[in-house]
């Protein structure tokens, strides 16, 4: 007679997948993983601040041996704006912390977080969207946050801010985002995720002189997978002994 699982630690921070859903009706508990936080945090300050921060522009003048002075705004007179305050957003805002960086968080439900200046819910987005210099999407992708991203909300951007999405690709509307490239609402994108992946050779993305654009690989760095594997040893522990279970997955999530 086989076994049947009663548990799964998983890898992914999402639960889009179609898949989680139907394991969680047949009774099996999910854990999520918070292993790739620190590395997408990092994915995440590390563009900011290269596009905050004039490099291309220096690298420019070293070329042309032009010695002058090229202003930049610091880091610290910035306001910044996040969908979303899970693990990931959470190690974002902690490392943008000492960087003096004010830190607004859009999410369902009030918050309390010395590194967060104002949360707020979907109600908020419209009046807080024009103030923030960099706008971050790290909320879960479902029924309420597909097409997030629309006409409505880059027309509501502040000229020249910067976008970055480390969720999922169809939080934003695609020919809303264009068009709002076009208007610098906002000035610059980053993407980890597209709306469709891979992304097709074809599309208009790649050579968008205003988008950055990377595999869906945010979480890349050398640290998620022995992360992973402790979460999953302290988990399995938990499990055994009867215990709560560190980032489990709750029916209304999926």
């Amino acid at each position: 007679k086989g076994t049947r699982g009663r548990w799964v630690q998983l890898f992914n921070a999402g639960l889009d997948n179609v898949a989680f859903r139907k394991l969680m009706e047949k009774g099996l508990r999910l854990t999520k993983s918070d292993a790739q936080s620190p590395a997408i945090a990092e994915y995440v300050l590390a563009h900011a601040f290269s596009l905050l921060h004039p490099i291309a522009e220096q690298a420019a003048a070293q070329a042309a041996h032009d010695w002058r002075r090229i202003e930049f705004r610091e880091i610290a007179s910035t306001r910044w704006l996040m969908l979303g305050y899970g693990p990931i957003g959470q190690a974002i805002a902690a490392r943008l912390a000492p960087f003096g960086a004010r830190l607004d968080v859009i999410r369902r439900s009030p918050g309390c977080d010395p590194h967060v200046d104002r949360f707020g819910t979907d109600a908020d987005l419209p009046a807080w969207l024009p103030g923030a210099d960099v706008v971050v999407i790290a909320c879960p992708l479902n029924d309420a946050t597909r097409g997030l991203a629309d006409a409505a909300f880059f027309a509501a951007m502040k000229p020249g801010a910067i976008l970055i999405n480390i969720a999922r690709g169809e939080i934003v509307d695609d020919a809303a985002l264009r068009a709002g490239l076009a208007r610098q609402q906002p000035a610059m994108a980053v993407l980890d995720v597209l709306p469709v992946e891979p992304l097709p050779a074809d599309s208009w993305h790649w050579d968008h002189p205003q988008i950055r654009m990377t595999a869906h690989c945010s979480n890349a760095g050398d640290g998620p997978p022995m992360r992973g594997a402790l979460r999953f040893i302290d988990n399995l522990q938990r499990y055994l002994a009867g215990a709560p279970l560190i980032n489990e997955a709750q029916r209304s999530e999926v």
